[in-house]
């Protein structure tokens, strides 16, 4: 975290307890600190009072290339240990002797104490011994000018909250029993603090956080995914490589759902779906969109052109306009405003479609349905389905909070994807197929290649 890596590079002895639950990633956390910290000429020590290095390595495969062998620190106590580094104490005395020893003797510019409550148990449980152990380890940090970070699993209030420059906490819940991670930035003495909670992800056996918004997830020019016939399964690529590894592409003559849990994500999730037109237009397909309730199909079209070139869109992309002037444009359709009818609008709909003559990927925003009776809604939305179902086409509808028979909708999804906003970013998880949370996020291009592309990372 950018935060973090501030205050510890332009600070001295700055003072950092990390706090967090069993399985919440506080080690991993400090492993990866560690390792972005410990660059050129700085040296960093990894005490651990809960397991034997070895297992250490063994949790993080590729450890010992990235932090020496001698930077990790055997405190566990324990008879048998094969480490090459050991601290060992009877008493409060003996511990912040060799502790300062490390410090001192390495030149340590950063220490990583894990676990400081097993430090506090077995020195001893009187109050009084507890308060000069953490006033002496913060005398040490800031006298030596080392960055100290104390990992505990209590997450509550104590006296040491007050004296630790800074206090993170790593909290792990579920949505839809999909695990989702934020890391609080509940103290930054020194340092102004923007957003005070960021999700992130073990993936890797790393911490990783994310940061990028779902409004700034950018656009550029798409690239035509090429994936092995195999992977896919004869289904249409998504236009999103990850995308198209994790669910196998979407399935010819199906009907794929997009639904937006939040409001706050209604435009910004729309690279997401842009990359899966974009495909399509410049595999020679055609595309039908009548964009979501409030949305012009000129601004759309406007959009899309940052992905594809005017001459693709104007040959196989349609979009439906109440401007008569508009419709002067090769992509969009005059719909007079006053059709009331499901009838003339499902016959104004497939007399496009015909034009087309091709595979054709359909895309609905399903609010734009709203001005209709439900029973005429469900009727249009069964004809079409049933349409799409078959020939080679594919479906895609958008679906918001304010749209109408939202359960009816879901149960005649063959892809399901949710998406949800977790502090600004963009984040989605597969009801069909059934998948865990997933962060959306740009993926930098190539140097000398300048195309757009995403990418999907797990929360695990």
């Amino acid at each position: 975290m950018h935060e973090v890596e501030n205050a510890l590079k332009s600070m001295e002895g700055y003072t950092l307890l990390l706090k967090g639950a069993p399985g919440t990633g506080k080690t991993t956390f400090a492993v990866t600190l560690l390792e972005q910290m410990c660059i050129g000429d700085s040296k960093g020590a990894y005490i651990s009072t809960r397991i034997d290095p070895t297992a250490l390595y063994k949790q993080f495969p590729g450890l010992e290339e990235r932090i020496p062998v001698k930077n990790v620190i055997d405190a566990t106590q324990s008879e048998f240990s094969e480490a090459k580094s050991q601290v060992l104490y009877e008493d409060l005395t003996s511990f912040l002797r060799s502790v300062y020893s490390v410090v001192a003797e390495e030149d340590v510019t950063i220490l990583i104490l894990d676990s400081w409550d097993a430090v506090s148990f077995q020195i001893g449980k009187e109050n009084q011994g507890i308060e000069k152990l953490e006033t002496s380890m913060l005398d040490i940090a800031r006298k030596t000018k080392t960055h100290l970070i104390l990992i505990s699993e209590y997450t509550g209030e104590k006296r040491l909250d007050y004296l630790v420059d800074a206090i993170l906490r790593l909290e792990k819940e579920q949505i839809d029993d999909r695990i989702v991670r934020k890391v609080f930035i509940d103290k930054m003495r020194g340092f102004q603090v923007l957003r005070n909670n960021y999700p992130y992800t073990l993936e890797g056996g790393k911490f990783t956080h994310f940061e990028t918004t779902a409004s700034g997830l950018g656009s550029g020019k798409h690239r035509v995914i090429e994936k092995d016939k195999k992977l896919l399964h004869g289904n249409y690529s998504t236009g999103i490589e990850d995308l198209d590894t994790i669910i196998g592409g979407y399935p010819r003559g199906g009907f794929v759902l997009l639904e937006l849990m939040d409001d706050s994500i209604s435009q910004s999730y729309r690279p997401f779906l842009y990359h899966t037109i974009s495909d399509f237009l410049l595999n020679d397909h055609g595309v039908l969109y009548m964009p979501e309730d409030g949305s012009y199909s000129s601004s759309v079209k406007k959009l899309l052109s940052d992905y594809v070139s005017e001459e693709v869109l104007d040959k196989n992309l349609r979009m439906p306009t109440a401007s008569e002037s508009e419709s002067e444009d090769p992509c969009l359709f005059h719909v007079d405003a006053d059709v009331e009818s499901v009838k003339e609008c499902l016959d104004m709909y497939f007399e496009i479609y015909k034009g087309l003559k091709k595979p054709v990927l359909h895309v609905l925003g399903l609010t734009r349905l709203n001005i209709y009776a439900e029973d005429d809604i469900r009727k249009m939305l069964l004809e079409v389905v049933s349409w799409v179902r078959t020939t080679e086409d594919v479906l895609i509808g958008v679906l918001k909070p304010s749209a109408k028979l939202k359960n009816e909708i879901r149960e005649l999804a063959d892809v399901h994807l949710r998406f949800i906003p977790i502090n600004g970013t963009l984040n989605f998880y597969g009801v069909k197929p059934h998948t865990v949370l997933y962060n959306v996020s740009p993926l930098p291009s190539r140097v000398g290649e300048g195309h757009h592309q995403l990418k999907l990372t797990p929360f695990v």
